[in-house]
């Protein structure tokens, strides 16, 4: 056997040897490219999957939106003479008319009725669709959320406004005020509506032709949703949106609008009237407010017997012709001393 071995030439060896080292190569190679491939096309496929998932959750969230923040607007079928409500009630409580004069609103913001539905719903779309949606998506998302429970919180707010016993909202009043100021508020915020739709429209087509498939590090919903991220959903809808900027006009409209309801002329009433109207709506705050007014008595004559200066009512102040004063209002205003007479002048202007 030996000798059959020797007798072959070296030359055929080498190529008996060369052949089985690229066997040998050839089949490493196609291990590793066999494996790289098969990870590689089933990245591919969970990547087609997410894309697929993360384009249907997406359009049928943004289909939604569009469906129901359809818009209605005031014409010349549907006007009446008091279209021009609105736009005046808007301009008295320097909430902004982004159509200047043109009434155009969601649909959802004629009711609280038509509201509530669409709030509730547009939740479960979240919760239910949040597992495919893009980070940015969903961020927008929930911000757009927190906007809309402004609105939401409008019975709670009209409830909180004190009326005297026997003089409370019916049933139907409270529905009347409720449905008025989410209107006002729905043709006010409209123009900052269509923006943040614009915005939703942009960051889902960037989530689909820029994919993303890295698990974001820490999700919205961490810490029972009190984190860093909620933070800053909440700081962008206080300081940059119309619900958190105009949120002391609105509280202000909805009281006026509950107190014109029931009648009431707040800035009609004398000074011992309006007494009796907040310790009869609310007698805890007033006696607060009595207790904090006898301190603030008692530091300003604290304060008026060291500076050897003299505290009169206003109804006194004709006894001191000649003599200079000043207000307690001109005092927070920061205005200077000035004579009597033209102190006295200057309210029958007032007035």
């Amino acid at each position: 056997m030996a000798e059959v071995f020797s007798a072959v030439p070296e030359f055929m060896w080498n190529n008996i040897f060369a052949v089985i080292n690229t066997l040998i190569c050839g089949l490493i190679v196609a291990f590793f490219t066999s494996t790289f491939l098969k990870k590689k096309e089933e990245r591919t496929r969970i990547a087609g999957v997410i894309v697929e998932k993360r384009i249907n959750s997406e359009q049928d969230v943004l289909h939604f939106l569009e469906h129901e923040l359809f818009k209605e607007e005031i014409n010349i079928e549907n006007s009446s003479r008091y279209d021009a409500f609105y736009s005046d009630a808007l301009e008295a409580y320097g909430l902004p008319d982004p159509h200047e004069g043109h009434i155009q609103y969601a649909r959802i913001f004629l009711s609280m009725d038509k509201f509530e539905p669409f709030f509730h719903a547009f939740e479960d779309k979240i919760m239910t669709h949040k597992l495919w949606l893009d980070t940015k998506v969903r961020t927008h998302l929930v911000f757009m959320q927190l906007y809309f429970s402004v609105f939401n919180t409008i019975p709670l707010m009209v409830k909180r406004i004190s009326l005297p016993q026997g003089r409370e909202l019916t049933d139907e009043e409270f529905g009347n005020v409720c449905n008025k100021v989410l209107l006002l508020l729905g043709i006010s915020c409209d123009g900052e509506i269509n923006g943040f739709m614009s915005e939703l429209d942009e960051l889902i087509v960037d989530s689909v032709y820029k994919l993303e498939l890295r698990r974001p590090r820490k999700s919205m919903m961490r810490d029972n949703m009190y984190n860093v991220d909620m933070e800053k959903c909440q700081k962008r809808l206080m300081r940059e949106t119309i619900p958190g900027v105009k949120r002391e006009n609105i509280f202000r409209l909805v009281m006026d609008m509950v107190y014109e309801t029931k009648g009431i002329n707040l800035s009609g009433m004398t000074n011992e009237e309006y007494d009796e109207f907040v310790k009869a709506a609310n007698p805890d705050a007033y006696k607060e407010m009595q207790e904090e007014f006898q301190v603030f008595k008692e530091s300003l004559e604290k304060m008026a017997k060291e500076k050897d200066v003299k505290i009169v009512s206003k109804k006194d102040l004709g006894k001191y012709s000649g003599q200079y004063g000043i207000s307690l209002k001109d005092i927070l205003e920061g205005r200077e001393i000035q004579e009597i007479d033209a102190m006295m002048e200057r309210d029958k202007m007032d007035q």
